[in-house]
């Protein structure tokens, strides 16, 4: 059986340098803050935990996406959706209050990460990368 490519690590690379730029932008912003306000390393851990985070839920959209094309059952289907929607959410957040507990993250660097591809998405409309031809 040919194994299927996983469309979201597809995406992610394709995706790469808007991320670059999305995170250049706040570091500088963070490190302007930084000049202001004082250095905190938990900034700048919080945004490589985000990163971090963002493309693993990224890749496990697409190993789930590849794993409900495979499934010939609806009802199965569904429930390998909304068990991994479940999942990746209660994880993220998991590991984000880990993090948080041992003072080793800024949730607000950490979180923006998480928004890169919404933002990376609209955009892409926007320009009308989507639209059909």
């Amino acid at each position: 059986m040919k194994k299927r490519k996983n469309q979201a690590a597809e995406e992610l690379k394709e995706m790469l340098p808007s991320l670059l730029i999305y995170n250049v932008l706040v570091l500088l912003t963070v490190t302007a803050a930084g000049f202001v306000w004082g250095f905190d390393f938990r900034l700048y851990t919080g945004l490589a935990a985000g990163n971090v985070l963002m493309a693993a839920n990224m890749l496990i959209i697409g190993i789930t996406a590849n794993a409900i094309v495979r499934t010939r059952q609806q009802k199965r289907g569904q429930f390998l959706a909304n068990f991994s929607y479940g999942a990746r959410y209660i994880g993220i957040f998991v590991i984000l209050a880990l993090l948080l507990t041992f003072k080793l993250i800024s949730p607000f660097t950490a979180v923006i990460p998480l928004f890169y591809p919404r933002i990376y998405y609209t955009i892409a409309a926007f320009r009308g990368k989507y639209d059909e031809e």
